[in-house]
């Protein structure tokens, strides 16, 4: 009870500028928790890329296929869906180019604001900061009849910088742990879409060698 009273005088000593340090708080918080278990869900792992790959390199697409079946994620569907369709190689790189963007663009959702938030947060303390400044030199006349009024605005200056910073330095934690998730997501993407790609046109041409061959 004692470390909320203290929060709570200290977010009341901070001033006006506290509210959106406070919002750009709940805003890091909820969106981090909020991609952790997105990503959590969606995110297939590269164990199943690599397994995955390794399936299809050995030609043994019947494995590949439970496999892609019985795995969670944006990659194991994309994996499942390349392989009912893939008869059609003509148009298949632009459908797996467009599929992978937009499963692309589900993981790096709101993580625009996130980044925000990084720059947004400090630069609130430091407006903060000038604020409680300006109060300092308002009340400078008064320093000899109340010196507490003095010192109010100091401290307001120096509540708002912490405050900013150790958001700022949460959200810029956050960001990069996303940011590096979705750089691993990225690649193994990459990966199984030029992976089945190889596989389907090595297939198709040995059947078409095959045809011509017999005829």
């Amino acid at each position: 009870m004692n470390v909320f009273a203290a929060g709570l005088d200290y977010f009341i000593k901070g001033g006006p500028v506290m509210y959106p340090l406070l919002l750009c708080s709940i805003a890091a918080i909820a969106i981090s928790v909020e991609r952790y278990l997105f990503f959590k869900k969606a995110d297939s792992g590269h164990g199943f890329t690599k397994s995955f790959c390794r399936d299809i390199e050995n030609d043994d697409w019947l494995s590949a296929k439970d496999l892609a079946d019985q795995t969670q994620g944006e990659i194991a569907k994309l994996a499942t869906i390349v392989m009912d369709r893939h008869g059609k190689f003509e148009r298949l790189e632009g459908f797996i180019s467009a599929r992978a963007e937009r499963a692309l663009d589900k993981f790096e959702n709101h993580l625009n604001y996130l980044n925000v938030i990084v720059t947004l947060a400090p630069v609130l303390g430091l407006l903060g900061t000038v604020t409680g400044m300006i109060g300092s030199f308002n009340n400078f006349n008064q320093r000899l009849d109340n010196p507490l009024a003095v010192t109010a605005g100091i401290g307001e200056a120096l509540i708002t910088t912490v405050f900013g910073l150790c958001i700022s330095i949460v959200a810029i934690l956050m960001y990069a742990y996303f940011e590096r998730r979705l750089k691993g997501i990225s690649m193994d993407l990459e990966e199984m879409s030029n992976t089945l790609l190889e596989a389907i046109a090595k297939n198709l041409d040995t059947v078409r060698e095959g045809r011509i061959s017999h005829d």
